[in-house]
C-alpha cells in the first residue's frame, strides 16, 4: 500500500507508492528496482519488460484492422491514380499541423494535386467548418481528408457530400452519436486492445502515409515522417506505451538527425541542436514554438515551417515562430498570475481548493488557455480548466489528472455546453458565461466522486506521488543510466520520482525571468533545478529531504529536477 511521507514547501502531501519489499519481475536482466518500476507501469513478465525497454527497436503495428483504414487508403489511392485534386483539412495545434504536414507530403510525393487548410483559432474556432469545405470544393478538391478533426462534423460533411465531395476522416477524438457520411478511420472506433487505440492524429497519419505509399508502389522508407509523428504524440499527451512508445522512441532519433529545414531551424532557435533530444525537448522547446503560431497568429505558419524545403525561408519562419513564442510566454505569465490569484482567493474563502480547479477572465487570450490549464493541474494536482470570456461565451481548455476522465465528465454535462470534445487527459469546451458557475459545481462533484471518494484518497489535500524512496548515496550514474532506459517519458509513462532524505546542499542560486524565478542547487555531486521555486529559497537548509527525478540539461548532462523539498 502507498504510504504518506510528510509534505514539503510546495504544499503537497508526499505519498510513496513503492515499498522496498515490493516484488520485482522474475527473470528480468536488470536491477530489482527497475523491475519494480516496470511492474508499477503494468508490465507483468520479463518478455513484456524486454519489449518495453527496447522501444526504439520495435516493429510498427499493423493498422489494417483499424475500422475504415483500408477503405480510406483505397479512396486516397484512387484520387491519386485518377488525377483528382485532394485537400487536407487540419487543426491548429501541434497534432493537427504535424498530421497535416505528413499527409500533404505523402500525397504530393505520390503525385496528387494537394492543398491544405487549417482554421484560425479565434476567427474560425475548433473543428470542421462548412464554409471552408465549400471553398476547398470551389478550388477543385474532389476529396478532402481531415486530420485531427471531423469525427463529429456530421452537418458540415453532409453539406460537402451534397456538392459531390468525398471526405475521409482521420481523427483520434471520440464520436458523438452517429458518424458523419464519410470514410472514417478513427482509433476511438477500434477495440480497446487495438495497438492504435490511443494513437495521436499524427501517429494515425504516419500509418496512413506509409500505407498509401505501399499501395501505390513507392519505395519503402520506414523512418520517413517519424520525427513529425513523435512531435504529435508527445505534444498531444497521449499515453506513451505500445505503438506510441515506439513512435516516440524511434522518432526522437530521427529528430536529432533531421534534414527537414524547418525542424533544424526550430531546434537552432530553441538552442537544442547541440544537446540531447528527448521528449522534454519536444514538450518544452519545439511544441511551444509550433503551437505559438495558432495561439497568437495563425497555425498556417507552423505547417509552412514543417513543409518548407528551402533553408533560408525555413530560418525566416522559425524566427517568426520564436518571436510569437516569446510573446506567448509573456501573455501566459500574466494570465497564470491572475489564475493563481483566483484559486488562492477560493482557498482563502473555503479553506481549500476544490476537487476541480478553474480560473479565467475576459483578459486571457483564448490561445493560451491550454497552457494555463496545464499549469493549474500541475500546481494544484487537480483536474483543471482555464477559460477566456468573449461575447457572453466562455471558451475553455481542460487538463486532467490520473483517475478523472475529463471527456466523459464533459459528456455528462453536455446539456450546459455549446460544444465540447477531447479525450481523457485533455479536452476543450465552450459554455455560455451565465452557465459557468453551475458547470463548475457539477464538474467539481464529478471530480470529488472520481478522485477523493476512493479509499486511498486521504484528506483531500493535493498529493505528490513518489515512486520510491532512495538513499541519496545510491543516486549514481549507473542508476541514471538504467532510469534512462525507461524513457521516453510522458503521459502513461511519467519519469520516475524519488524521495531522498538528508541530501547535502552546497550551492544555491536563483535564475530565470522576473516574476517567478527558478532555483538552482548543488546536491552532493549533482546539479539540481527547481522550476518556479525561486521564491521558496527560504525553505532550504544545509541538508534537505528532496523529491526529485532525473532530467537531461540542454547541454546533455544528467541533473536532478526538484519536485519538492523540506529541511531535513
Amino acid at each position: 500500500m502507498p504510504r504518506r511521507a510528510g509534505s514539503g514547501v510546495a504544499g503537497f502531501a508526499w505519498q510513496v507508492a513503492l515499498p522496498e519489499e515490493a516484488p520485482s519481475i522474475p527473470g528480468l536482466d536488470a536491477p530489482p528496482f527497475i523491475g519494480r518500476l516496470l511492474r508499477m507501469r503494468g508490465i507483468r513478465d520479463a518478455d513484456e519488460a524486454e519489449t518495453f525497454l527496447a522501444a526504439d527497436r520495435m516493429q510498427p503495428a499493423d493498422p489494417s484492422s483499424l475500422p475504415g483504414f483500408d477503405e480510406a487508403v483505397e479512396r486516397a489511392a484512387a484520387a491519386v491514380e485518377g488525377g483528382e485534386s485532394v485537400a487536407v483539412y487540419g487543426d491548429y495545434d501541434v497534432d493537427g499541423v504535424t498530421s497535416t504536414a505528413i499527409l500533404v507530403e505523402a500525397l504530393r510525393e505520390a503525385g496528387a494535386d494537394c492543398r491544405w487548410f487549417v482554421p484560425h483559432r479565434e476567427q474560425d474556432g475548433y473543428g470542421v467548418h462548412a464554409d471552408a469545405l465549400e471553398q476547398l470544393g470551389n478550388d477543385g478538391a474532389r476529396l478532402i481528408i481531415t486530420a485531427d478533426c471531423g469525427i463529429t462534423a456530421r452537418t458540415q460533411i453532409a453539406a460537402a457530400r451534397a456538392r459531390g465531395i468525398d471526405v475521409v476522416v482521420l481523427d483520434h477524438h471520440q464520436p458523438e452519436g452517429e458518424l458523419p457520411d464519410a470514410i472514417v478511420a478513427a482509433p476511438s472506433l477500434a477495440a480497446t486492445d487495438h495497438p492504435l487505440r490511443e494513437a495521436s492524429a499524427g501517429g494515425l497519419a504516419w500509418h496512413f502515409a506509409h500505407a498509401l505509399c505501399a499501395r501505390l508502389g513507392a519505395a519503402e522508407q520506414p523512418r520517413r515522417w517519424l520525427e513529425l509523428a513523435a512531435l504529435s504524440t508527445v505534444a498531444d499527451v497521449v499515453p506513451l506505451h505500445g505503438e506510441n512508445r515506439r513512435i516516440v522512441g524511434q522518432g526522437l532519433r530521427e529528430l536529432a538527425r533531421t534534414q527537414r529545414p524547418g525542424l533544424r531551424a526550430l531546434l537552432e532557435a530553441a538552442g537544442a541542436r547541440n544537446g540531447a533530444i528527448d521528449a522534454e525537448t519536444i514538450g518544452f522547446q519545439i511544441a511551444p514554438r509550433l503551437n505559438a503560431a495558432g495561439r497568437i497568429e495563425h497555425a498556417s505558419l507552423a505547417v509552412e515551417a514543417l513543409l518548407e524545403t528551402k533553408p533560408a525561408r525555413a530560418d525566416e519562419l522559425a524566427a517568426r515562430l520564436d518571436q510569437l513564442n516569446a510573446r506567448r510566454r509573456r501573455l501566459s505569465d500574466d494570465a497564470w498570475r491572475r489564475a493563481q490569484e483566483q484559486v488562492e482567493r477560493t482557498r482563502a474563502d473555503h479553506g481549500d481548493v476544490p476537487a476541480l480547479v478553474s480560473a479565467g477572465d475576459a483578459e486571457t487570450p483564448p490561445g493560451i488557455i491550454g497552457i494555463v490549464a496545464g499549469r493549474l493541474a500541475d500546481r494544484y494536482q487537480r483536474p483543471a480548466f482555464a477559460y477566456a470570456v468573449r461575447d457572453g461565451l466562455a471558451q475553455a481548455s481542460a487538463r486532467s489528472r490520473a483517475g478523472f476522465d475529463f471527456a466523459a465528465a464533459l459528456a455528462e454535462c453536455s446539456d450546459l455546453l455549446v460544444r465540447h470534445g477531447g479525450h481523457e487527459m485533455a479536452a476543450g469546451f465552450t459554455v455560455e458565461a451565465a452557465n459557468l458557475a453551475l458547470l463548475c459545481e457539477r464538474l467539481n462533484a464529478l471530480a470529488e466522486a472520481a478522485i477523493f471518494d476512493r479509499a486511498d484518497a486521504g484528506d483531500g489535500e493535493p498529493l505528490l506521488e513518489i515512486d520510491a524512496q532512495v538513499p541519496f548515496d545510491l543516486v549514481t550514474d549507473a542508476t541514471a543510466d538504467w532510469i534512462a532506459r525507461l524513457a521516453p517519458f510522458g503521459a502513461g509513462n511519467p519519469a520516475p520520482v524519488f524521495l531522498s532524505l538528508d541530501a547535502p546542499v552546497s550551492e544555491v542560486r536563483r535564475f530565470g525571468r522576473n516574476g517567478k524565478p527558478h532555483l538552482g542547487l548543488r546536491l552532493g555531486r549533482w546539479d539540481a533545478v527547481g522550476w518556479r521555486m525561486g521564491d521558496r529559497e527560504a525553505g532550504l537548509a544545509q541538508r534537505i529531504d528532496a523529491v526529485w527525478s532525473f532530467r537531461r540539461s540542454q547541454s546533455g548532462a544528467t541533473e536532478l529536477e526538484l519536485q519538492d523539498f523540506r529541511p531535513a
